[in-house]
Formats: C-alpha cells, sequence, structure tokens
C-alpha cells in the first residue's frame, strides 16, 4: 500500500477555494498520476499540505516544516498538485530542497490528468483577481461554469 501525500498551492486551496477534490477522485480512481500504482493496490492518504505561501528567492527551504508534517508519517511519495506544477514559480527550488532533506522521498509531479495549462492559468487568474461581477470559485472551472472576460 503506497502512502500518499499530497502538496497543494495556497494560492488556489486559500484564495479560489478549491477543496482538492479533482486530485482525490484521480488517487480514488488510479487515474492521472496515480495510474502509476496498481490498480489492486490501496493507496493510503497520509495527508493533505499546501505550501507555505511565497518563500522569496532566499528561502525555498521555508516548505520544508510543511512537508515535514508528512514525512514523519513514513510517507512514501508526495505528488505535487497540478495547481502546483502550472503555477509555482518555485517549483524548481522546491524539490531541490525536498530532495536534500528527505532523499528516500518519491516525488511526483501531478495529481489528476493534466488540463490544457494556459487556460487553466486564465481561469485563476480571473479567481484571483475576479473582474467578472458575481463570485467565482474553483468548484466553477471544475465544473466548467467559469467565465472568463473576453
Amino acid at each position: 500500500m503506497a502512502r500518499i501525500g499530497i502538496l497543494t498551492c495556497s494560492n488556489c486551496t486559500q484564495e479560489t477555494n478549491c477543496a482538492s477534490v479533482v486530485c482525490l477522485g484521480d488517487m480514488r480512481k488510479h487515474r492521472g498520476f496515480f495510474e502509476r500504482y496498481p490498480k489492486e493496490e490501496p493507496l493510503d492518504l497520509i495527508g493533505i499540505i499546501n505550501c507555505a505561501g511565497c518563500p522569496t528567492i532566499a528561502a525555498p527551504e521555508k516548505i520544508l516544516r510543511r512537508v515535514e508534517a508528512l514525512a514523519d508519517f513514513r510517507l512514501d511519495a508526495l505528488h505535487f498538485s497540478f495547481c502546483m506544477t502550472a503555477l509555482c514559480p518555485f517549483l524548481k527550488q522546491y524539490q531541490k530542497v525536498i530532495t536534500l532533506k528527505y532523499p528516500d522521498l518519491e516525488m511526483v509531479m501531478g495529481t489528476h490528468k493534466p488540463v490544457d495549462k494556459e487556460e487553466f492559468q486564465r481561469g485563476v487568474k480571473e479567481l484571483l483577481c475576479q473582474t467578472i461581477s458575481k463570485p467565482q470559485t474553483m468548484n466553477d472551472m471544475v465544473k466548467n461554469t467559469l467565465e472568463l472576460p473576453d
């Protein structure tokens, strides 16, 4: 049984109200980046953490306190959510510092089946900056009801 952790983007989880529904759905169904595990093998979700926010160029190690919350519980693999891989400018630095501290921890760059990255980034920009008059959340993007400016 693979012991899985998921690292999500704090902007997506806190500012757009993403509940990781698509990530968790694909984990349950062994789809997307969870296809790597045998179908007959149950996946044990140890926990979901979100990033620690902007570490500045000086302190990418800031992420390590969050990762430790999962790594202390015999984590086999840390999946970076799709939003992290599509949006995070610190992804490579995070990978480097996590690998240095946890050399045996497998890092997987993705969770659910990827969608068009540019469209996703455009949608997240709308969710964070809200130019459309009605409030929208990540649920609107997941359900394909997100309204975008022309």
